[in-house]
């Protein structure tokens, strides 16, 4: 989104900052209007972690319970907290330490190999792991594409072939680096079947929009269900969140309306008019 890496113009912190970031890079906004009329859900989510972790554990026991019902022994709805953003990064460092220990010469062939492998082999097993919450747009939306595995499966085959073609003869291999070697190699084989499974979810669109909070059902059939749970959810949220801190969520949205404009969804005028609008008389779940 266009308006995200943009300065504050309330001067809020980085961290409400992000989480607004994230949120409209999503969004999917069908118009101007459909932008504005999410102005408010979109500050009180922002406005405190600790609500927007709330809106998504509500979302996900409804879609959980009408999962139930259809099939008892559906797959679970799985979300993401924290630890699993820190996880994600952990993976991409420990793919990026495998490329680098099989392309150094720093490193004896033997220990550096081993090493590589491992780091390998963990990174494809968290990426494996986060694959669920990936693919449902929880663990970081569409910013983590399925791609990021096809990268790092052509980075791991690749230095594999490096060292197999240009080191390999200049030393007579122990276990350890073939066993390092082994494990690298099928690193890198495992992240590609694990992209063309990603990929399927990608084209899927469930990650983005309001297509994420249904995505999981099993039958869309009990889509209503699902919006009729949020709705109660907001009813309470929505009026809470201002009582407990008005300044604030009004703060968070006059940032939220200026990151849509930045991103060229709303125009200026519309930005000034919606600035004046009162908070909503009745909360509920974004339809459209």
């Amino acid at each position: 989104m266009a308006g995200s890496g943009h300065d504050s113009v309330t001067g809020l912190d980085d961290r409400a900052l992000g989480r607004i970031d994230l949120i409209l890079f999503d969004a999917d906004y069908r118009d101007s209007r459909a932008a504005i009329e999410d102005a408010w859900r979109v500050a009180v989510l922002a406005s405190d972690a600790r609500v927007l972790a709330d809106h998504e554990r509500t979302r996900a026991a409804a879609v959980r319970a009408a999962n139930e019902r259809r099939d008892p022994i559906a797959a679970r709805v799985r979300t993401s907290t924290s630890l699993h953003r820190w996880l994600l990064g952990l993976a991409f460092l420990l793919g990026a330490v495998a490329v680098a220990l099989a392309l150094t010469t720093r490193v004896s062939l033997e220990s550096g190999m081993l090493s590589s492998g491992l780091c390998a082999a963990v990174s494809v097993a968290l990426f494996w792991w986060l694959e669920p919450r990936r693919a449902n747009g929880s663990l970081w939306g569409s910013r983590a594409p399925a791609v990021i595995h096809l990268i790092f499966g052509m980075l791991w085959l690749l230095a594999a072939a490096y060292v197999v073609v240009f080191r390999w003869g200049a030393a007579d291999p122990s276990l350890a680096a073939s066993s390092g070697l082994t494990l690298l190699a099928c690193a890198g084989v495992a992240a590609l079947i694990l992209w063309f499974h990603a990929f399927r979810a990608d084209r899927s669109g469930r990650q983005t929009g309001i297509a994420r909070l249904t995505g999981d059902l099993v039958d869309q059939q009990d889509a209503a269900e699902v919006y009729d749970a949020l709705d109660r959810w907001w009813s309470t949220a929505g009026h809470e969140a201002l009582q407990r801190n008005e300044a604030r969520v009004r703060r968070v949205r006059t940032e939220v309306l200026a990151r849509l404009r930045l991103a060229t969804l709303i125009s200026e005028g519309e930005e000034q008019a919606a600035s004046r609008m009162p908070e909503p008389a009745q909360w509920s779940e974004r339809r459209r």
